[in-house]
């Protein structure tokens, strides 16, 4: 081997051949493999496009499904288009049905009265002193309401409409005059308690007009039994107030205030077979505000006070009542409110009356389902009888209702009257005659309960 200085160059020579040899034979051992893998990636990307392949013709079928499935509901909805063409050209109805609203309820109620009249004397033994028309019998069951209403509301798009409330029972034989079958089972016992003809005409914030027969504007408690708090009326609307009138009224808001005016046969439309016989008539009216909490309103009536007799009525027979109503609600459990009526009427017969009344009542909302009411009283009437025979009368009821379901109510009222001023007007226990009432009682404790589903 070669030493000294040419020594170190054939080492270099003799280490890079065996490089180069190493390189080579390890590129002789890569090239099949690469070879192999390559056949791999040719295999997967033919598998790939026929996959491809079979995807596309699936999508193909399904756009072809697709299309062909709204081509066909296309054609049902051209069909139904028609079909509603046709029926709305051939009729208004069922566009006219849209824009009516409907609703009611059924009440019936059960009341003990503890003075313990007896026999024929049940018959109206809870009325003495007015106190109860709408639940005049004694310890008796009563089907009190059965009410339908139909109304067209007015609106700008819809300024004609109309309204129809339809009653049939017990308060429904007291509302139209028959007092003695008023069993809510006879024929009598219908009543069409409203019936008008409303237009908002255009003028200002809008005038509604109702023509025909419609409910009062005065007091806070109305007919419709769920619209209260209590079971029964008390006396300052029984004894003060008309409960509906027939003729014309206009309502508006005028500067924030509600304001009505109408011009009606008579200050009380009351019972509905009391016809007006004669050429007077009287002036309604009503003006109120209030916000979210207070509201208050001014309403009365002057006019013909009775055209109900067989004769004309002669003209100095008029009768005003003045009503003042102040609601508040603090909170959304508690609502409470203030009625207080002013009367004064002139008989040519030589019975006028002259007096007041005043209600307090106010309702808890215990909770979503239990609430309870209470209410008080007192009226004082001048000359009631005739005769210089006055009446003084106070009372107290209180009244818990509970909500079964969201429609069905239950609600059990126990009240108290008593005559300071009037003689015995309640009845007893004992009769006279044949079984008759012998009202000589000058207080009355009853106790009732009344359910009432709405739909």
């Amino acid at each position: 081997m070669p030493t000294g200085i040419h020594g170190a160059p054939l080492r270099r020579e003799s280490r890079m051949m065996r490089g180069w040899l190493t390189g080579l034979l390890a590129l002789s051992l890569l090239v099949p493999l690469g070879a192999a893998a390559a056949d791999d990636v040719a295999e997967q990307l033919r598998a790939m496009q026929e996959r491809m392949s079979q995807l596309e013709d699936r999508l193909e079928a399904t756009s072809d499904e697709l299309s062909s499935a709204n081509q066909r509901l296309s054609a049902q909805q051209s069909l139904i288009e028609q079909v509603e063409l046709d029926q709305k050209a051939s009729s208004g109805l069922a566009p006219f049905l849209d824009t009516l609203e409907i609703g009611g309820w059924l009440s019936a109620s059960y009341f003990y009265n503890f003075n313990d009249p007896d026999g024929r004397a049940l018959a109206g033994s809870n009325t003495g002193g007015f106190a109860y028309p709408f639940h005049p019998d004694a310890n008796s069951f009563s089907l009190d309401q059965f009410w339908l209403w139909l109304e067209r509301p007015v609106s700008e798009e819809n300024r004609a409409g109309f309204r129809v409330d339809l009653a049939y029972g017990k308060d429904a034989g007291l509302l139209s005059g028959d007092f003695g079958a008023g069993d809510g089972f006879s024929g009598n016992d219908f009543e069409l308690y409203q019936a008008y003809i409303q237009y908002l005409a255009p003028v200002g914030e809008g005038v509604t007009f109702q023509f025909g027969k419609f409910a009062t504007l005065i007091g806070a408690e109305v007919v419709q039994a769920p619209d209260n708090f209590n079971i029964t009326r008390g006396h300052v609307y029984n004894l003060f107030q008309p409960i509906t009138h027939t003729g014309i009224l206009a309502s508006t808001g005028v500067a924030g205030l509600d304001v009505s005016l109408g011009f009606v046969n008579e200050t009380r439309s009351f019972p509905a077979n009391d016809i007006d016989r004669n050429k007077n008539k009287a002036f309604l009216w009503s003006i109120g505000g209030g916000g979210d909490q207070f509201s208050w309103s001014i309403n009365g009536v002057h006019g013909d006070s009775d055209s109900g007799q067989g004769f004309d009525t002669p003209a100095g027979d008029k009768e005003t009542i003045v009503d003042v109503i102040l609601s508040y609600s603090p909170t959304e459990q508690f609502t409470t409110y203030i009625n207080a009526d002013y009367i004064e009427s002139e008989n040519s017969r030589g019975n006028d009356v002259q007096g007041y009344g005043i209600a307090w009542a106010g309702r808890l909302a215990i909770n979503e389902r239990l609430g309870a009411a209470l209410r008080a009283e007192y009226v004082d009437l001048d000359d009631f009888f005739g005769g210089n025979s006055d009446l003084e009368i106070w009372g107290i009821t209180t009244t818990v209702d509970y909500k079964l379901t969201e429609a069905l109510t239950v609600r059990g009222e126990i009240r108290y009257d008593d005559i300071a001023d009037g003689g015995g007007l309640f009845v007893d226990d004992e009769s006279f005659g044949v079984g008759l009432a012998d009202f000589d009682q000058d207080t009355q404790l009853t106790a009732g309960v009344e359910v009432i589903y709405t739909f």
